[in-house]
């Protein structure tokens, strides 16, 4: 519930964290890379004006290119910067390499044409007129410029002239000295940056994701409950269970609006439970009440009737339709003490008694009811039903009178077989069905349908039959129903459900 809510909430926040992170972290890195670079080019000043002055004193001293170009790099060399010294070449003092063909400050790769040579060797002994010396490293090379390569991290390099930095060219007797920023040092700095900024922005966002669940688990959790208590009230559970309220989210106002009206539905189901065991005990002590008068009264309508009969035609219908009407009264009152007894909550302890010896007295009595209504049995159980024998008899009985009134003429079957955990025994009628309309409510009290006709009732053998299942522990229901007839299905719980042995019938 609200999971899909609350992970895209978490992510909302995250994402914005994660990036306000990064972003920081990043303009902080870039700040640091162009510090650093700027750090290297005043380096490479520094080294610049010191080649200058040395290079004064050199050729003063009328020293020699190659080991003026050692000593220059071996005083100068720094992490973070390159020094190279090229030498003239020999056939052509006034060719300096460097002055043609590609200048860009990337570190100088040896050709395959190249060989080494002790530093403090003079510039005319290469191998080869064509070549020229190269000091890199506190080692002497010979190259040939026209098979100079060129090496280094582009990256590094673009990111050294995007901040700024410029190589610094120093003429030395015999040559000249280039000083520069090392582009794979900027690039390894750049990366380390670069690393850092995303360990940082991962920390961030596990941090964040734990933060933001935190958070949203907070801001949701009275709506979460809320939704948990309106749920309940769906199934029908009423009981109140107030929410607490930290005063933390703006959603602990709904959380308030639920307890207040919590509050009010548990205030109205309690006054609704005292009026209806106020009104099921005035039903009860109206009926004991009106039962001894009733019983007078059609006493003393009998006495009169049994009078009329020697009488006028007239005075005998009247009376005897006093009487009738004076048993459906009775009918009635009795069916509401009943009722209103089931509905107490006096429940009497679970007797067992015989299903089987139970069913044989309501299917004989009904014969005797009604002679001409074919009503079949079939119990293929023999089992012991736990609850009160009385409610039940008055529950499968309601079942079998609402048939012979609402399917006449039709065939009645009562059949039992054993269930989960106990047993079902269903009430079948070949009748013209329950209307649809009829059958959410043909268990409410005092609902008769809309397609009752003229057939008398009072609405209360389904409620009284569904009412006794129940406080029994059993169900009832309509198991099916339609043009060709409706069957009930009772189920009950039981012991010791065993279906008994039945001998197979063989040929003669």
């Amino acid at each position: 519930m609200f999971t899909k809510f609350s992970r895209r909430l978490t992510g909302w926040y995250v994402a914005a964290a994660v990036t306000l992170v990064v972003v920081v972290i990043g303009a902080f890195a870039v700040v640091g890379l162009d510090v650093y670079v700027h750090v290297i080019q005043d380096g490479v000043d520094a080294d610049a004006r010191e080649v200058q002055a040395f290079a004064v004193r050199a050729a003063a001293r009328h020293e020699a290119f190659i080991p003026a170009a050692i000593e220059v790099e071996t005083r100068l060399s720094r992490p973070g910067l390159r020094i190279f010294a090229f030498g003239q070449s020999p056939h052509d003092p006034t060719h300096v390499p460097g002055h043609s063909g590609t200048s860009l400050p990337i570190l100088i790769r040896q050709g395959p044409l190249s060989s080494a040579q002790q530093p403090g060797g003079r510039a005319g002994a290469g191998p080869g007129a064509s070549r020229v010396p190269l000091v890199m490293n506190g080692r002497v090379t010979y190259i040939d410029p026209a098979v100079m390569h060129l090496e280094g991290s582009t990256v590094g390099f673009a990111l050294e002239t995007a901040f700024g930095a410029h190589l610094q060219r120093v003429d030395l007797e015999g040559g000249f000295v280039r000083i520069l920023p090392d582009p794979d040092a900027t690039q390894r700095v750049a990366l380390w940056l670069l690393f850092g900024v995303l360990l940082v922005g991962s920390i961030a966002g596990v941090l964040a994701w734990l933060v933001g669940r935190y958070i949203t688990t907070q801001v949701l959790r009275p709506l979460i409950e809320v939704t948990h208590a309106l749920q309940r009230f769906a199934a029908r559970d009423f009981t109140p269970q107030p929410i607490a309220v930290a005063g933390k989210s703006e959603f602990d106002a709904i959380a308030l609006a639920y307890n207040a009206a919590a509050t009010q539905v548990a205030s109205a189901f309690a006054e609704r439970a005292q009026a209806e065991t106020q009104m099921r005990q005035f039903v009860a002590d109206a009926g004991h009440e009106l039962r001894t008068p009733l019983t007078i009264v059609l006493g003393y309508i009998d006495l009169l009737r049994r009078k009329a009969d020697a009488g006028d035609e007239r005075s005998r219908r009247i009376f005897s339709s006093i009487s009738v009407e004076g048993a459906r009264m009775r009918t009635l009152i009795d069916n509401l003490v009943l009722l209103a007894k089931m509905e107490g909550e006096d429940v009497r302890p679970a007797e067992p008694f015989d299903l089987r010896q139970l069913v044989d007295e309501i299917v004989e009595s009904r014969r005797l009811l009604h002679p001409g209504v074919k009503l079949s049995c079939d119990v293929t159980v023999d089992a012991q039903v736990l609850g009160d024998r009385t409610e039940i008899y008055e529950a499968i009985a309601n079942l079998v009178d609402n048939a012979f009134k609402y399917a006449p003429g039709s065939p009645v079957r009562i059949e039992a077989k054993a269930g989960d955990g106990g047993v079902e025994l269903t009430v079948t009628d070949d009748g013209p069905g329950i209307h649809p309309e009829d059958r959410d409510a043909i268990f409410d009290r005092f609902y008769r349908g809309a397609t009752r006709g003229e057939i008398e009732g009072s609405g209360l053998g389904l409620a009284i039959a569904k009412r006794a299942v129940e406080r029994a522990g059993g169900s009832l229901a309509i198991a099916r129903t339609s043009p060709d007839g409706t069957t009930f299905s009772l189920r009950l719980r039981a012991d010791l459900v065993r279906t008994p042995f039945r001998p197979t019938a063989t040929p003669a």
